[in-house]
């Protein structure tokens, strides 16, 4: 029995020791705790607004005037004029005195020239022939015979005219011949294909065989009369070539 509350009472004294210990180890370090918190400073405080500047009221400025200082007159003494020796006159001699002015001959106005007259206009010279000629030379043409297309008309206007017949277009080849194309007709046909390129309207052609290059002498006729001033060509020997021409009147106004 003794025994039992001797143990007792050895356990409730290590507990009330452990007790006390853990009370002064929490004591201990509640002091410690509090000691770094005092020691630590505040942190300063960083001021982020960026200080306004003061603004220093300066009055205005005054000008201050300062006189010029007023010029003296001085006065300059004026030259004294020197009266001059007065010349004694001297009297004109008798002989100049008598003499009396002599009357200039009056000249009469000379009679006004006779206005020139004007020349006569020039004359605008007419051509010695009624037709003009256009013309053109095409790197194509029928490969065994000399070809040459024409087209006579009468120009009333721009994109006016009339296809006109019963002329002819002559030829003086370098073989020596003379050749003459067909009677032109009244109505225009094609000289090619449409659209070739090298197509013209015609009313008259002259062909002949075989294709002969060199220099030619071509003119429009009626008749038998030379009615175009004449046009000189050379055709090539390669590439083959064929000649159109516009042979034109204009219609008096």
């Amino acid at each position: 029995m003794v025994l039992g509350f001797y143990l007792v009472d050895t356990i409730i004294n290590k507990k009330l020791f452990v007790m006390i210990t853990l009370v002064g180890v929490i004591i201990s370090l509640g002091c410690s705790a509090g000691t770094l918190i005092v020691q630590v400073p505040p942190p300063t405080a960083t001021q982020f607004k960026t200080p306004r500047p003061t603004f220093t009221f300066t009055p205005n400025w005054t000008a201050t005037f300062t006189p010029s200082p007023t010029p003296t007159d001085t006065n300059t003494p004026t030259p004294t004029a020197t009266p001059l020796p007065s010349a004694t006159p001297t009297e004109p001699p008798q002989e100049a005195a008598a003499a009396a002015p002599v009357a200039q001959e009056q000249v009469a106005p000379a009679e006004p020239t006779d206005t020139p007259t004007p020349e006569a206009p020039t004359a605008t010279p007419t051509p010695e022939f009624p037709f003009q000629f256009e013309y053109w030379i095409h790197d194509t043409g029928s490969p065994g015979e000399t070809r040459m297309t024409a087209w006579i008309r009468k120009d009333s206007g721009p994109g006016f005219f009339k296809t006109l017949s019963g002329f002819q277009m002559e030829a003086q080849a370098p073989d020596g011949n003379t050749y003459l194309s067909e009677i032109s007709g009244s109505g225009p046909g094609d000289s090619t294909v449409k659209g070739t390129g090298d197509n013209h309207n015609m009313n008259t052609k002259l062909e002949f065989s075989p294709y002969t290059p060199g220099n030619y002498t071509i003119f429009l006729t009626e008749g038998g009369v030379q009615v175009s001033p004449k046009l000189q060509i050379t055709l090539s020997a390669e590439p083959r070539q064929y000649v159109h021409i516009d042979f034109f009147e204009k219609e008096s106004p």
